[in-house]
């Protein structure tokens, strides 16, 4: 059994990373509430260098000074949501908990639409490779369900 739990390994930390970003994503981007987003996008330009009297670097820093409070809670929100629910399916998991187990499955096999259509229209290696993961993610916790034991009901 052995060799068929690495692969669960490689799961729950891809989850427990994605998680953990989405939620220091959205913390950050929570902060910038209520905030100068057109000075503060211009003054990190600026420490990175970049020219801003470039054309798409300030079409860029004008659309972000442009991004409403309501956008980015709703982001922000959105965001944490997601890491939980990461971090959710990262626990169950390795606690081998078969809620969990559909849960991944389900939450994964859901992006799949969307990922094949943006390797149709929008062919990338990147795009190519989530796609894959995801699938074989999908059909690895279809397929090998003795990872997770059923709990026997004490009678």
């Amino acid at each position: 059994m052995a060799k068929k739990e690495w692969f669960l390994k490689v799961i729950i930390w891809e989850l427990s990373i994605k998680g953990l970003l989405l939620l220091l994503l959205s913390a950050g981007l929570f902060s910038l509430i209520d905030k100068d987003l057109d000075h503060l996008s211009k003054q990190l330009a600026r420490s990175l260098n970049l020219d801003v009297d470039r054309y798409y670097i300030n079409l860029a820093l004008e659309k972000i000074g442009m991004v409403k409070t309501t956008l980015l809670v709703q982001i922000s929100i959105g965001m944490f949501l997601y890491g939980m629910l990461s971090c959710i399916e990262a626990y169950g998991l390795h606690k081998r908990k078969r809620w969990a187990e559909y849960l991944t499955a389900i939450a994964t096999g859901l992006f799949i639409p969307l990922e094949v259509y943006e390797v149709v229209f929008r062919l990338s290696p990147i795009r190519i490779a989530v796609l894959i993961l995801n699938v074989v993610i999908v059909y690895y916790l279809i397929k090998h369900k003795e990872l997770f034991p059923k709990k026997s009901i004490a009678r």
